[in-house]
């Protein structure tokens, strides 16, 4: 090979790498776009537009697919079924958005293996709409649920070892102490505060203001708003 076509070469995928980096700064859905199915980029292009019944009518023909071929208890139909319940959010249909988080739960349900988080998002979703019902005590079991999910097994297991003990405890911490854990202990407590049953609320309220002076810090606003919700109980 003589210079000059090495020269060729090496320009040339110079080029290809530059206007590559330059597709994906001005188009960055760009390369990802080329993945997608026509149904992907339909349903992408009519939530883009706005058009939340024309994404489920495309949503409802995968769907019925995917059940045709015995496949709909996949983490996929899971999370079409999330997507629809938010579709159905922004028409303000409840029912129906009730209707497709049950459906995602129940998928993940029958699943061997899924993301607990997501499991503990769903059971919130769930709650937060029977909360609008007024159902409280199905919302409340909804959030409980949910905290099962999310925080799993809290306490150190007797067989760890060290380098795994120290990994799991960072886990363990992770799990208790971000925001969504925080706002469903807040949940939590509000709504055992609707029963008066304040001393469970309080002890909910501490558990979340535990968790934020740790994740947001002592003076933080949210830690403040915690700590008045609790001088607000009537013990």
């Amino acid at each position: 090979m003589t210079n000059r076509q090495s020269n060729i070469i090496f320009y040339g995928v110079i080029s290809i790498i530059l206007y590559g980096l330059i597709v994906n700064h001005f188009y960055p859905d760009f390369f990802d776009d080329l993945s997608k199915s026509k149904e992907e980029l339909a349903i992408k292009e009519a939530v883009a537009n706005g058009e939340p019944n024309k994404a489920l009518t495309v949503y409802q023909q995968l769907v019925a697919e995917k059940v045709n071929d015995g496949s709909e208890n996949t983490v996929e139909t899971a999370a079409m079924y999330e997507d629809m319940a938010s579709l159905y959010s922004q028409l303000g249909n409840k029912a129906e958005e009730k209707n497709y988080y049950l459906k995602s739960l129940n998928v993940k349900k029958k699943l061997l293996k899924v993301n607990t988080f997501s499991f503990a998002n769903t059971y919130v979703k769930l709650g937060l709409l029977a909360e609008e019902e007024k159902q409280y005590e199905q919302a409340q079991a909804y959030y409980e649920q949910s905290l099962v999910k999310r925080l799993g097994d809290t306490k150190a297991g007797d067989n760890e070892g060290m380098f795994e003990g120290m990994q799991n405890a960072q886990q363990r911490f992770k799990r208790l102490n971000n925001l969504e854990t925080i706002a469903t202990f807040k949940k939590l407590a509000a709504l055992h505060a609707l029963k008066k049953e304040y001393v469970t609320a309080k002890d909910y309220y501490e558990k979340a203001l535990t968790a934020s002076k740790l994740t947001s810090g002592e003076d933080d606003v949210k830690t403040l708003e915690i700590i008045d919700l609790i001088k607000q109980l009537p013990l």
